[in-house]
Protein backbone atom coordinates (compact mmCIF):
# COMPACT_ATOMS: atom_id res chain seq x y z
CA UNK A 1 0.00 0.00 0.00
CA UNK A 2 3.11 2.37 0.44
CA UNK A 3 3.67 2.46 -3.52
CA UNK A 4 0.24 2.65 -4.64
CA UNK A 5 1.29 5.98 -6.37
CA UNK A 6 3.97 4.00 -8.66
CA UNK A 7 0.57 1.34 -9.50
CA UNK A 8 -1.44 4.02 -10.06
CA UNK A 9 1.00 6.15 -12.22
CA UNK A 10 1.40 2.77 -14.48
CA UNK A 11 -2.49 2.75 -14.46
CA UNK A 12 -2.40 6.36 -15.76
CA UNK A 13 0.11 5.97 -18.30
CA UNK A 14 -2.09 3.06 -20.06
CA UNK A 15 -4.82 5.63 -19.62
CA UNK A 16 -3.16 8.36 -21.37
CA UNK A 17 -1.64 6.15 -24.26
CA UNK A 18 -5.40 3.59 -24.60
CA UNK A 19 -8.11 5.43 -23.15
CA UNK A 20 -9.87 5.10 -19.98
CA UNK A 21 -11.57 1.68 -20.96
CA UNK A 22 -8.33 0.34 -21.49
CA UNK A 23 -7.31 0.92 -18.14
CA UNK A 24 -9.76 -0.39 -16.60
CA UNK A 25 -9.74 -3.65 -18.56
CA UNK A 26 -5.93 -4.16 -18.38
CA UNK A 27 -6.70 -3.54 -14.14
CA UNK A 28 -9.76 -5.95 -14.48
CA UNK A 29 -7.72 -8.45 -15.80
CA UNK A 30 -4.79 -7.96 -13.40
CA UNK A 31 -7.46 -8.38 -10.42
CA UNK A 32 -8.74 -11.31 -12.03
CA UNK A 33 -5.74 -13.56 -12.41
CA UNK A 34 -4.90 -12.38 -8.93
CA UNK A 35 -7.90 -12.69 -6.97
CA UNK A 36 -9.29 -16.14 -8.96
CA UNK A 37 -6.11 -17.68 -7.58
CA UNK A 38 -5.89 -16.44 -4.58
CA UNK A 39 -2.28 -14.59 -4.96
CA UNK A 40 -4.40 -11.15 -3.59
CA UNK A 41 -7.17 -10.20 -1.59
CA UNK A 42 -10.01 -8.40 -2.72
CA UNK A 43 -9.78 -5.22 -0.81
CA UNK A 44 -6.40 -4.53 -1.47
CA UNK A 45 -6.82 -4.40 -5.24
CA UNK A 46 -10.32 -2.31 -4.19
CA UNK A 47 -8.46 0.04 -2.41
CA UNK A 48 -5.68 0.64 -5.87
CA UNK A 49 -8.92 0.82 -8.33
CA UNK A 50 -10.39 3.75 -5.85
CA UNK A 51 -6.37 5.36 -5.66
CA UNK A 52 -6.40 5.08 -9.38
CA UNK A 53 -9.59 6.14 -11.12
CA UNK A 54 -11.76 7.89 -8.13
CA UNK A 55 -14.93 5.94 -6.62
CA UNK A 56 -17.42 5.34 -8.95
CA UNK A 57 -15.09 3.84 -11.90
CA UNK A 58 -12.41 2.33 -9.44
CA UNK A 59 -15.79 0.63 -7.97
CA UNK A 60 -16.58 -0.44 -11.70
CA UNK A 61 -13.24 -1.76 -12.10
CA UNK A 62 -12.89 -3.44 -9.34
CA UNK A 63 -16.46 -5.69 -9.57
CA UNK A 64 -15.49 -6.26 -13.32
CA UNK A 65 -12.21 -7.52 -12.37
CA UNK A 66 -14.30 -9.76 -9.33
CA UNK A 67 -16.47 -10.90 -11.91
CA UNK A 68 -13.87 -12.27 -14.14
CA UNK A 69 -11.88 -13.54 -11.12
CA UNK A 70 -15.11 -15.31 -9.87
CA UNK A 71 -15.85 -17.03 -13.18
CA UNK A 72 -11.93 -17.63 -13.95
CA UNK A 73 -12.30 -19.50 -10.46
CA UNK A 74 -15.54 -21.04 -11.15
CA UNK A 75 -14.14 -22.84 -14.53
CA UNK A 76 -11.15 -23.76 -12.51
CA UNK A 77 -13.64 -25.56 -10.18
CA UNK A 78 -15.84 -27.38 -13.14
CA UNK A 79 -12.01 -28.74 -14.15
CA UNK A 80 -10.77 -29.73 -10.94
CA UNK A 81 -12.45 -32.13 -8.56
CA UNK A 82 -11.30 -34.64 -6.24
CA UNK A 83 -10.41 -35.59 -2.20
CA UNK A 84 -7.98 -32.44 -2.03
CA UNK A 85 -10.24 -29.81 -2.64
CA UNK A 86 -13.12 -31.74 -0.80
CA UNK A 87 -10.50 -32.00 2.10
CA UNK A 88 -10.01 -28.14 2.15
CA UNK A 89 -13.67 -27.35 2.03
CA UNK A 90 -14.78 -29.64 4.68
CA UNK A 91 -12.25 -27.19 6.38
CA UNK A 92 -14.57 -24.30 6.34
CA UNK A 93 -18.19 -25.43 7.56
CA UNK A 94 -19.62 -22.26 6.39
CA UNK A 95 -18.31 -22.87 2.62
CA UNK A 96 -19.39 -26.46 3.30
CA UNK A 97 -23.39 -25.33 4.30
CA UNK A 98 -23.44 -22.74 1.35
CA UNK A 99 -22.51 -25.37 -1.49
CA UNK A 100 -24.62 -27.95 0.17
CA UNK A 101 -27.30 -25.23 0.41
CA UNK A 102 -27.12 -23.93 -3.66
CA UNK A 103 -27.57 -27.18 -4.70
CA UNK A 104 -31.11 -27.65 -6.35
CA UNK A 105 -31.66 -24.11 -5.22
CA UNK A 106 -33.78 -22.21 -7.52
CA UNK A 107 -32.01 -19.06 -9.21
CA UNK A 108 -33.09 -16.48 -6.75
CA UNK A 109 -32.21 -18.06 -3.81
CA UNK A 110 -29.40 -19.37 -5.25
CA UNK A 111 -28.43 -15.62 -5.81
CA UNK A 112 -29.50 -14.49 -2.42
CA UNK A 113 -27.28 -17.07 -0.79
CA UNK A 114 -24.18 -16.64 -2.81
CA UNK A 115 -25.10 -12.67 -2.32
CA UNK A 116 -24.76 -13.22 1.55
CA UNK A 117 -21.57 -15.44 1.41
CA UNK A 118 -19.58 -12.44 -0.39
CA UNK A 119 -20.57 -10.07 2.03
CA UNK A 120 -18.44 -11.42 4.53
CA UNK A 121 -14.99 -10.89 4.48
CA UNK A 122 -14.05 -13.63 6.01
CA UNK A 123 -14.85 -15.96 3.73
CA UNK A 124 -11.90 -16.44 1.33
CA UNK A 125 -12.84 -15.57 -2.15
CA UNK A 126 -10.52 -18.18 -4.26
CA UNK A 127 -11.85 -20.99 -1.99
CA UNK A 128 -15.55 -20.13 -2.12
CA UNK A 129 -15.03 -19.90 -5.98
CA UNK A 130 -14.22 -23.26 -5.95
CA UNK A 131 -16.70 -24.56 -3.55
CA UNK A 132 -19.64 -23.04 -5.62
CA UNK A 133 -18.18 -23.92 -9.08
CA UNK A 134 -18.44 -27.76 -7.66
CA UNK A 135 -21.85 -27.82 -6.83
CA UNK A 136 -22.70 -26.22 -9.54
CA UNK A 137 -24.44 -23.27 -8.92
CA UNK A 138 -26.39 -21.68 -11.60
CA UNK A 139 -23.51 -19.49 -13.19
CA UNK A 140 -25.99 -16.47 -13.70
CA UNK A 141 -27.13 -16.75 -9.94
CA UNK A 142 -23.36 -17.24 -9.38
CA UNK A 143 -21.83 -14.08 -11.10
CA UNK A 144 -25.08 -12.24 -9.70
CA UNK A 145 -24.62 -12.84 -6.11
CA UNK A 146 -21.08 -12.46 -6.35
CA UNK A 147 -21.66 -8.78 -7.64
CA UNK A 148 -23.81 -7.57 -5.18
CA UNK A 149 -22.27 -9.31 -2.51
CA UNK A 150 -18.69 -7.81 -2.77
CA UNK A 151 -20.35 -4.29 -4.36
CA UNK A 152 -20.70 -2.86 -0.07
CA UNK A 153 -17.13 -3.43 0.59
CA UNK A 154 -15.98 -2.83 -2.58
CA UNK A 155 -17.24 0.63 -3.10
CA UNK A 156 -16.29 1.48 0.50
CA UNK A 157 -12.52 0.43 -0.16
CA UNK A 158 -12.63 2.10 -3.09
CA UNK A 159 -14.19 5.73 -1.66
CA UNK A 160 -11.59 6.32 1.02
CA UNK A 161 -8.85 5.11 -1.02
CA UNK A 162 -10.17 7.85 -3.72
CA UNK A 163 -10.60 10.73 -0.86
CA UNK A 164 -7.32 9.75 0.69
CA UNK A 165 -5.30 10.35 -3.15
CA UNK A 166 -7.84 13.58 -4.09
CA UNK A 167 -4.95 15.96 -2.48
CA UNK A 168 -2.17 13.90 -4.87
CA UNK A 169 -0.43 12.22 -2.91
CA UNK A 170 2.03 9.04 -4.14
CA UNK A 171 1.12 6.55 -1.24
CA UNK A 172 -0.11 5.48 2.08
CA UNK A 173 3.75 7.67 3.36
CA UNK A 174 2.60 11.01 2.25
CA UNK A 175 -0.53 10.15 3.35
CA UNK A 176 0.56 10.28 6.55
CA UNK A 177 3.01 13.49 6.17
CA UNK A 178 0.36 15.73 4.71
CA UNK A 179 -2.78 14.53 6.88
CA UNK A 180 -1.22 13.02 10.30
CA UNK A 181 -0.85 9.92 12.02
CA UNK A 182 -4.43 10.83 13.46
CA UNK A 183 -6.54 11.59 10.21
CA UNK A 184 -4.56 8.59 8.86
CA UNK A 185 -5.54 5.89 11.50
CA UNK A 186 -9.01 7.57 11.88
CA UNK A 187 -9.44 6.55 7.98
CA UNK A 188 -7.87 3.42 7.87
CA UNK A 189 -10.29 2.36 10.93
CA UNK A 190 -13.40 3.85 9.30
CA UNK A 191 -12.45 1.37 6.56
CA UNK A 192 -12.44 -1.38 8.71
CA UNK A 193 -15.13 -0.84 11.10
CA UNK A 194 -17.35 -0.25 7.80
CA UNK A 195 -16.41 -3.90 6.51
CA UNK A 196 -16.80 -5.74 9.88
CA UNK A 197 -20.13 -4.10 9.50
CA UNK A 198 -21.16 -5.52 6.59
CA UNK A 199 -19.52 -8.92 7.20
CA UNK A 200 -21.42 -9.03 10.53
CA UNK A 201 -25.11 -8.22 8.51
CA UNK A 202 -24.26 -10.75 5.95
CA UNK A 203 -22.95 -13.13 8.47
CA UNK A 204 -25.68 -13.25 10.74
CA UNK A 205 -28.34 -13.24 7.54
CA UNK A 206 -26.25 -16.02 6.05
CA UNK A 207 -26.05 -18.11 9.03
CA UNK A 208 -30.22 -17.99 9.50
CA UNK A 209 -30.68 -18.71 5.58
CA UNK A 210 -28.74 -21.48 6.18
CA UNK A 211 -30.75 -22.54 9.20
CA UNK A 212 -33.96 -22.07 7.57
CA UNK A 213 -33.08 -24.13 4.55
CA UNK A 214 -31.82 -27.19 6.34
CA UNK A 215 -35.15 -27.06 8.66
CA UNK A 216 -37.05 -26.96 4.82
CA UNK A 217 -35.15 -29.99 4.19
CA UNK A 218 -35.56 -31.60 7.91
CA UNK A 219 -39.38 -31.21 6.97
CA UNK A 220 -39.73 -32.42 3.84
Amino acid sequence: MANLGAASDALDAIRTSFGIIAALLIFAAFFASTSGLGLLPTYAQAILAGWAFGTTLGTAGAILGILFGAALGFGLARLISGPAIEGIISKRPVVAAVRSAVIGSGFLRATYIVGLLRLSPNSPFALSNLALGGARTPAAAYLLGTMLGMLPRTAVAAGIAAAAAADGSEGLSEVVAQKGWLMTISGVLVLVAAIMIIGAIGKRALKRALKDQADAAASS
